[in-house]
């Protein structure tokens, strides 16, 4: 005999009955659930999303969710500014449902418009968050700090309470001009292709001055030009 989709304690009892009733139509409403990334369009932030709890029947069979296609996927931001991970099939997160159909909403660029449908709590109208709810760690220097880092830490930026620290094997900066206010230190070497100018202040090389006011010993006077640097 199959598994009864009702409490054989709610048998005869009106608090049963109407407990059995409100619980087959929690069944049915669809709220949030762990899921993950069948595919994913960067292009117009939509994903096809799978999610991972799945349908038990009365038989004691189980059934999988089918995947839900055209989600779009959480993106922090505003002001003109988001953050963007680079979403891949296989990425874990999860599934919420709107309380309402938002499809005409979408279809008007995020404008205030009434719901298409008579859809309640329906995955049809979800969102996806992803969630990297595994699979990392971060290092106790930056325990107190706010991270945004590579999975395997081999890129890390941290925030402090008194300095930011940015560990990366290459760092690149892509800008017309780049200005820094105060003290600079560079440990390593540096090259630079292309000019080099100085204005004001001293310029020096192991403690000699190498700057527009720099002199030659020994060099007698006269109508010539001293070599070039050696």
């Amino acid at each position: 005999m199959n598994k009864p989709n009702t409490d054989i304690a709610s048998d005869g009892s009106l608090a049963g009955a109407l407990s059995s009733a409100f619980r087959n139509l929690m069944m049915n409403t669809e709220d949030m659930l762990p899921a993950t990334v069948v595919s994913y369009d960067d292009k117009t932030n939509r994903a096809v999303i799978k999610p991972l709890v799945m349908m038990v029947t009365t038989e004691g069979g189980t059934v999988g969710r089918a995947p839900l296609a055209n989600i779009p996927v959480f993106r922090f931001g505003g002001g003109g500014f988001f953050i963007r991970a680079p979403i891949k099939p296989g990425d874990f997160g999860w599934i919420k449902a709107n309380d309402r159909d938002i499809s005409l909403i979408f279809q008007r660029g995020g404008l205030e418009d009434q719901p298409n449908t008579a859809r309640l709590h329906s995955f049809s109208d979800a969102m996806f968050f992803p969630d990297t709810i595994k699979g990392w760690a971060i290092d106790g220097k930056n325990i107190d700090a706010l991270v945004i880092q590579s999975m395997d830490g081999s890129v890390c930026f941290s925030l402090h309470n008194d300095k930011v620290v940015l560990e990366t094997p290459k760092y690149e900066v892509n800008a017309p001009e780049t200005i820094f206010t105060g003290n600079v230190t560079v440990n390593g070497n540096y090259a630079v292709n292309g000019n080099s100018d100085s204005q004001g202040g001293t310029m020096r090389h192991n403690g000699k001055d190498i700057g527009s006011t720099h002199q030659h010993s020994g060099v007698e006077t006269g109508h010539g030009n001293t070599g070039a640097p050696l």
